[in-house]
């Protein structure tokens, strides 16, 4: 078990430093918390998984574009140059969204690392639950 384990941490270690490598700028659950909680625009937030996972759980603001994943011609409208994080459920089918819109001319694209499971998961080990706020920020403020 415990080599199996060290083998899919080491799996996903290369798949983000693979699509890091290729362009497609990872964007961590802390940090998109950080920048939802901030006085600056939020970035568009595109949620790419199926709208049965999406209507489990997503981001506020989120627009749900299964579409993207097979033709990113259904982008919507977005200046090229606003901030755009492309969402799925682990990080896995995200990248491949993210990668295609950079190519299309959005300088300004992330993936959310890990996904939503990643994002629910740091809210629950943060205490954070559905804020958007940093826990270690909304004390000091």
């Amino acid at each position: 078990m415990g080599k199996f384990l060290i083998v899919i941490i080491v799996f996903f270690l290369v798949w983000d430093v693979v699509w890091w490598v290729l362009g497609v700028k990872p964007l961590f659950p802390w940090q998109l918390r950080k920048r939802l909680a901030a006085d600056f625009p939020p970035p568009l937030l595109l949620d790419v998984r199926t709208p049965f996972e999406f209507n489990w759980f997503h981001l506020p603001g989120a627009q749900n574009h299964p579409d993207l994943l097979l033709d990113a011609s259904t982008m919507p409208a977005a200046a090229p140059a606003q901030d755009v994080v492309v969402i799925c459920m682990t990080g896995h089918r995200s990248p491949f969204v993210a990668h295609t819109l950079k190519k299309r001319g959005f300088p300004r694209v992330y993936n959310l690392t890990w996904g939503m499971a990643g994002w629910k998961l740091y809210a629950w080990l943060s205490g954070a639950s559905g804020s958007s706020t940093p826990p270690n920020e909304s004390a000091t403020k």
